[in-house]
């Protein structure tokens, strides 16, 4: 008891200001923890949403490549050439080098719209016979700098996970290819990292940096020219590179270094040195900034060489600030308040001590105000726990019994259990009743389990209540255990929030991902059909133009049967009708007819609906073709040259003569559109290769990339389809695996190659 004698009322001022403040201090203290203890969970929480999105888009890469692979592997003419390159010399091995790359192109164009980077084959010895990436990159040694070749080589099994490469990063997925039980190498699929930033932003709304640690590359590797990926220094650490992606903004990552890197750049860097997940804040005002860092491992020796940064909004944490900043204001007050009031209770028990000889009365008087002011206090108390019942949190104390019989509980228990909190103490329900049946074992052992270990403070794994509407909630339940001073349990301390809409979001995530694949395959679909009625309208235009030639085939033959026919009245009057003018007669006639038939047998054989391969002639095929439009070409002025040593080929001959027809017509109308005299087209035969040109103007350079997409023509309106060209690609490169170019060479020059 202290001596209020030896104190003036300054000092006892004085002393009340300081245990005041000190007091103060230490629930700012208290609370300051708490607070920090509410942001590292949301922090963990952030962590833990960008490495799930993080894995989620990986399984779904790893898939993809598995169904690639599938494919790959059931491809027989893939597989043929590789197995031929193990006895083949170094000058055969490039020959089926470029007959593979020919034969995957198209595929690997499908399979970078899909974010794979690199599609490459390497040899068991880790030789690369073939990067699809970079083809004329072949030849060099990479078991030094890829292990997961020197892996699937020696292991023959797959292989999938990150790894830096000697110009690019990427998420590797290494198979092993067979023939029978022949082993012939292995090949990559890689995904890049910019796919599973686009994943992050177009499907999570995640904005996100990948980092790669400079230091696994040496220094001059960062600006090397034929670098695949494009590096710049990070703004997040001094020892990581930034991976430049077509949506960088480099004014936004100047502004966020300013703003939100630098403040926190010691806590970044302990951070990255710890070598695991974490992530930082930075409190706007009215939003709050959340970076989270997801390290990414080596798929050799599990080193971390990358990070995948996101950087997202957080309004839990700006609740949590601002829930703390009411509470500390309450906190203040509610102290200020007590503190005056022992005060002003010190006060008048040292006046009434001094005056209670003379005023016996006035010491009753003021034991009432004394009483009264008690019970204003305690008034004011109630009412600032009453500040507890608002807010998402729901506070619930329990006795240590068998039912955890509720000896407290605030009042917005209402909204989360539908219960009043006067319902909880009159109605006598029992809050382990609420709990989920399928549940209430897992919540049960998590409190025996903190009771044994002795633990004082544990937070449940989520878990689902049943409400009063009877509508089941998950919710989060963090919970102190409260004992007396013999250190027997008494009591249970717990706040529980609502996270139905976090479990609802993850369960529509996970089914998103289910019928993604199935989008997918829709797609596929749809695009074949489209590539089926272009083909079909292809044919209905070869069939148009060669009705044309047909006309003009037939009007010599006709006008001299016409004329002919005209003349028997002649040669009759004039006596020069005898057997053997018959005889000449009727052979003249029948070979004219019988060359009108052949017109038409050539015509039906060129339409004949077979989608057999067989091997055929092409010096044959392209004559036939050929010998339809003569009468059109020499009607036109336009001569024809076929010159080369002829070769056969195993296709479909009638999609060969059909692909043949669409470039002489072609040549045909670009003659007559410039009005070229003397036209000539020249068809030469090389084996596997077949040269059309014509001595025209060429292709205007502006455009001739982009002849050979459908529906693009040069032509008049009603003059042109624009699907003839892309179609013949199609045939060529798809149906019979060689490829179609096109280039100027005083006119327009079109190569086949044929494998």
């Amino acid at each position: 008891m202290f001596q209020f004698k030896r104190y003036s009322f300054f000092n006892l001022k004085l002393l009340f200001s300081s245990v005041f403040l000190l007091s103060y201090l230490i629930s700012f203290s208290l609370t300051s923890l708490y607070k920090e203890h509410l942001i590292e969970k949301e922090l963990d929480l952030k962590v833990k949403e960008l490495q799930l999105h993080i894995d989620i888009t990986n399984l779904n890469n790893m898939r993809d490549a598995k169904s690639v692979s599938s494919s790959l592997q059931g491809n027989k003419r893939v597989v043929d050439i590789l197995f031929q390159v193990k006895s083949a010399n170094e000058k055969q091995r490039d020959l089926l080098r470029a007959k593979l790359y020919r034969l995957l192109s198209y595929k690997y164009k499908i399979m970078k719209q899909r974010g794979i980077l690199q599609f490459q084959f390497v040899l068991p010895n880790n030789i690369s016979f073939l990067r699809m990436h970079k083809p004329s990159k072949y030849g060099d040694f990479l078991g030094d700098v890829r292990y997961t070749f020197s892996y699937t080589n020696k292991t023959h099994k797959s292989i999938f996970g990150f790894e830096q490469g000697k110009t690019a990063h990427a998420f590797r997925n290494v198979f092993p290819l067979f023939k029978d039980d022949i082993y012939l190498g292995a090949y990559e699929i890689s995904y890049t990292s910019e796919s599973i930033q686009e994943n992050l932003l177009k499907i999570n709304k995640i904005h996100s940096h990948f980092l790669v640690n400079k230091n696994i590359f040496k220094s001059k590797i960062w600006n090397r020219k034929n670098q695949i990926q494009k590096y710049i220094p990070s703004i997040e650490h001094k020892d990581y590179m930034f991976a430049v992606i077509d949506t960088t903004n480099h004014f936004d990552l100047k502004t966020s270094q300013e703003i939100l890197i630098k403040p926190h750049k010691i806590c970044i860097d302990k951070g990255v040195a710890s070598l695991k997940k974490f992530a930082i804040y930075e409190n706007f005002g009215e939003f709050v900034k959340v970076v989270a860092f997801v390290p990414i491992k080596d798929v050799k020796n599990k080193d971390i060489l990358a990070y995948i940064v996101s950087y997202t909004k957080s309004e839990a944490i700006v609740e949590i600030l601002n829930n703390f900043k009411y509470i500390n204001i309450l906190l203040f007050f509610s102290l200020a308040i007590i503190f005056y009031l022992l005060y002003k209770q010190l006060v008048y028990k040292k006046f009434l001590k001094t005056e209670i000889n003379r005023k016996t009365e006035s010491l009753k008087e003021l034991n009432n105000t004394l009483e009264y002011k008690v019970k204003v206090r305690t008034e004011e108390q109630n009412q600032l726990l009453s500040l507890f019942d608002k807010g998402a949190i729901t506070i619930f104390k329990w006795k240590n019994d068998k039912i955890w019989s509720i000896e407290y509980v605030s009042s917005n228990v209402q909204e989360l259990i539908g219960y009043t909190k006067d319902e909880f103490f009159n109605v006598n329900i029992e809050y382990s009743k609420l709990i989920n049946n399928d549940d209430i074992t897992q919540v049960t052992k998590e409190v025996s389990d903190a009771i044994k270990f002795n633990t004082e403070f544990f937070i449940h794994k989520p878990y689902r209540i049943l409400t009063k509407d009877s509508e089941t909630k998950w919710v989060y339940d963090a919970t102190s255990i409260l004992k007396n001073s013999d250190g027997e349990i008494t009591h249970f301390l717990g706040y529980i929030i609502d996270i139905t809409e976090m479990k609802t979001l993850e369960l529509k995530l996970s089914k998103l991902n289910e019928n993604l694949q199935d989008e997918v395959q829709k797609e596929i679909q749809k695009n074949l059909q489209k590539d089926k009625i272009l083909q079909e309208q292809v044919k209905l235009v070869a069939m148009g133009e060669m009705v044309g030639a047909i006309a003009h085939q037939w009007r010599q033959p006709l006008n001299s049967l016409n004329i002919n026919i005209q003349n028997l009245d002649d040669d009759y009057e004039d006596g020069l009708i005898d057997s053997e003018f018959i005889d000449n007669f009727i052979a003249k006639q029948t070979k004219t007819i019988q060359f009108m038939s052949n017109t038409i047998d050539d015509f039906r054989n060129f339409f004949r609906v077979d989608k057999i391969k067989k091997v055929f002639s092409v010096k044959e095929a392209i004559e036939t073709t050929v010998s339809i439009q003569l009468a059109q070409l020499k009607n036109s002025n336009i001569s024809l040259e076929i010159i080369g040593e002829d070769f056969e080929i195993d296709a479909i001959e009638s999609e060969f003569k059909q692909v043949i027809l669409n470039l002489i017509t072609n040549a045909k109308d670009a003659l007559e559109d410039k009005k070229i005299s003397n036209g000539k087209i020249l068809i030469s035969l090389e084996k596997e290769k077949i040269v059309i040109s014509d001595n025209g103007e060429g292709i205007p350079e502006d455009i001739i990339d982009r002849i050979f997409e459908p529906y693009f023509t040069t032509k008049e309106q009603g003059k042109g389809t624009g699907i003839g060209l892309y179609m013949s690609k199609m045939i060529i490169e798809q149906n019979i695996g060689g490829s179609l170019s096109v280039k100027n060479n005083g006119g327009a020059e079109f190569t086949i190659r044929l494998i």
